[in-house]
């Protein structure tokens, strides 16, 4: 495995994130249970804010995660300076590369790059419940629960 990062150019950002507006959208909707249309429109507010006119904001950074010449995930991170804080937005691996350990080749490449280059002291994410084994692999890295987020489905009320 040679594992490093490659920086996507406009075209490619712009694709990314048209698909990661409706991926988040989707995954906002089934574990918030949220209406699909509010759902939506959260997604597409965060990620408009952070990405106006489909350029990052300062400290944004999104790229491929390559093995040697083969694109493999994307990875999407941004570096809050005055924190020295790493913030993972989204770690994604395409369907034939999952499993095989690159999502962990890649978050530990992250964390050595942003420690040494950007001088981070710590690194965080957010996680779905609905994702146990992104779940099992932020564990196995070391990544602790800081919070947790619950909801609870209600029955329809009679009125």
């Amino acid at each position: 495995m040679n594992i490093h990062f490659e920086k996507m150019d406009e075209r490619e950002l712009t694709s990314y994130l048209t698909w990661l507006i409706n991926d988040y959208a989707n995954d906002v909707a089934r574990n918030y249970q949220l209406p699909a249309a509010l759902a939506q429109e959260e997604s597409t507010q965060l990620i408009r804010s952070l990405f106006p006119d489909n350029q990052p904001t300062e400290g944004q950074t999104v790229v491929h995660v390559m093995d040697g010449a083969t694109r493999v995930g994307i990875l999407w991170y941004a570096f809050q300076e005055e924190s020295k804080r790493v913030f993972i937005y989204h770690v994604w691996m395409h369907e034939a590369y999952r499993g095989r350990g690159y999502a962990t080749a890649a978050l530990q490449l992250l964390e050595t790059i942003t420690a040494h280059e950007l001088g981070a002291t710590s690194i965080g994410l957010s996680v779905f419940g609905s994702n146990p084994d992104a779940q099992r692999l932020y564990s196995r890295l070391g990544f602790q629960q800081a919070s947790i987020a619950m909801n609870k489905r209600l029955g329809e009320v009679s009125r």
